[in-house]
């Protein structure tokens, strides 16, 4: 497949199906409840890649947030989480962002692996980050990337 930015679109509440069920796909009784989705579509920038996955992020004084990313798992390794990270870092140089944050969780290697291969960096480790608990740990790692 190849991908192309046309194939991302700006989401709206009326995605939240959408949302909803990559959610579910990916982490199951963990996912976001419906009031989460729904703040989400409501107080940040989604952006939707043809119903196969999503980012959402909001802006926070000179940097863009990532507050969710997720791609189905048959869709995984196809450079869809890409061009979302792409499009996400677009629009945030695009409106003046100097860097991009994102905590994942400490154990989730091959997020981490994603991250870095994208030019994110560590910057450290915060303790107890999450309330549940991820091959044993609650940790997360807060990464950076600054916007050229």
């Amino acid at each position: 497949m190849l991908i192309s930015e046309r194939m991302i679109r700006e989401g709206t509440i009326k995605d939240f199906d959408i949302i909803k069920r990559i959610e579910k796909r990916l982490f199951g009784r963990f996912s976001y409840m419906d009031e989460e989705i729904r703040e989400m579509l409501n107080s940040s920038i989604t952006l939707i890649f043809d119903d196969k996955g999503y980012i959402s992020f909001f802006f926070e004084d000179d940097s863009c947030h990532v507050e969710s990313i997720g791609v189905l798992p048959g869709e995984k390794g196809k450079g869809i989480g890409r061009a979302l990270m792409e499009s996400m870092e677009k629009i945030c140089r695009e409106s003046g962002k100097k860097k991009v944050v994102l905590e994942v969780r400490e154990k989730n290697f091959r997020a981490i692996a994603f991250y870095e291969k994208l030019g994110y960096r560590r910057v450290r480790l915060i303790e107890n980050y999450y309330i549940i608990k991820y091959r044993g740990s609650r940790n997360a790692y807060l990464m950076e990337k600054y916007l050229s």
